[in-house]
């Protein structure tokens, strides 16, 4: 290979690595800050994903093309390190995306066996659970559980209790937890980005977003709005271990309600 191509494949490194870069921290902090994704909040899920997507690529690839580079012999040696690193760096993503993805359905399996065991079944998937408090959230998977409590059945109105209901099937329908999971690995690979934990929170706020449009499809927003009022900071009794995320089977976070109630209204 002539020493314009191998200067050439070390450029291609050099972009590579300043888009990894870029797509790491300032595009993120952007995005969150961005007002648009609350109108269109599909669309700005598909681009978060591609920002992930597109990140892990730069960062791998800019190690292959050091790697596949012909350095001069003073750096004899780099070019296998940067092909190690390039090896370990997609063997670690891949494996703290497979290893997230078996914890939370893991956790959901145990949170899906108990709600068989302490709740009454309803129709259509939906369990009961003796609780005073008004509680409603999604155990998604492959035989999603619809939990509401008592409280729920109490303090909602049938049209309400409709429009919650349809929150939480339009998670199930959706299959949101595969579309969180990858931010939450993300969230696990690199725990001190602070991007990475803002990424996680607005595609689940995005994703709740998804879910009060369907329920606002089948019942109004004003009704949806309502229902978010009274039950939506509501947090399933022994939530937590999945994170902070409702289509995983916990709660949104109450200032993550007020937005969406606003939204809606």
């Amino acid at each position: 290979m002539s020493a314009a191509a191998a200067m050439w494949l070390l450029i291609a490194a050099a972009v590579c690595a300043l888009v990894a870069v870029l797509l790491a921290w300032p595009v993120p902090d952007a995005l969150c800050a961005a007002r648009w994704p609350r109108r269109s909040p599909r669309a700005a899920i598909v681009l978060w994903q591609l920002v992930g997507l597109a990140g892990g690529l730069s960062a791998v690839g800019a190690l292959l093309l050091v790697g596949f580079a012909p350095l001069p012999r003073a750096w004899a040696g780099v070019d296998l390190v940067a092909l190690v690193l390039a090896a370990l760096l997609f063997s670690w993503l891949l494996g703290v995306l497979a290893t997230s993805a078996l914890r939370i359905e893991r956790d959901l399996r145990r949170q899906r066996a108990v709600v068989d065991l302490l709740g009454r079944a309803e129709a259509d998937g939906v369990r009961v659970l003796e609780h005073p408090e008004p509680l409603a959230y999604c155990l998604p998977g492959p035989q999603p559980r619809i939990v509401i409590t008592d409280g729920v059945l109490a303090a909602l109105p049938p049209d309400e209790l409709a429009a919650v209901l349809a929150h939480e099937r339009a998670h199930a329908k959706g299959r949101h937890e595969l579309v969180i999971q990858p931010f939450v690995a993300w969230q696990s690979a690199l725990p001190f980005l602070a991007p990475a934990r803002r990424a996680t929170a607005a595609v689940a706020e995005l994703v709740e977003m998804l879910a009060d449009d369907a329920a606002a499809e089948a019942t109004s927003r004003l009704t949806v709005a309502r229902a978010l009022a009274r039950v939506g900071s509501g947090r399933p009794p022994g939530a937590g271990t999945t994170g902070r995320l409702d289509a995983a089977g916990c709660a949104p976070a109450p200032a993550s309600v007020l937005a969406r109630v606003r939204r809606l209204t």
